[in-house]
């Protein structure tokens, strides 16, 4: 994919607002676990994801690159057991499985 071109200061209005959603998305998921709303968590975890994939866009990034930032963190994660995840109940291992499935 070709480098995207984006002028930041242009952007600046649509990236403070897009930080402050996922400021507001990061506060719905607190609320929502503690009233245990699967809907709601759900829906924040997925603004969340997205917000981030639009946030990156705006900062001048491609997507892949994200992605590809976030399978090397993960694997990072893996191999230091982040928070016992791995080491307890497989997490990471089981996430990039499905992020980047093996052919077969």
């Amino acid at each position: 994919m070709e480098p995207v071109a984006v002028d930041v200061v242009k952007c600046s209005k649509a990236i403070e607002e897009l930080k402050v959603e996922l400021l507001k998305a990061q506060w719905l998921i607190q609320q929502s676990t503690l009233k245990a709303s699967e809907n709601e968590i759900l829906d924040s975890m997925a603004t969340i994801v997205g917000l981030s994939y639009l946030l990156i866009r705006r900062l001048g990034f491609d997507y892949s690159r994200l992605d590809r930032v976030l399978y090397k963190q993960l694997a990072q994660w893996q191999k230091e057991d982040l928070h016992n995840l791995e080491s307890e109940w497989g997490d990471i291992s089981l996430l990039l499985s499905y992020l980047v499935p093996e052919e077969d």
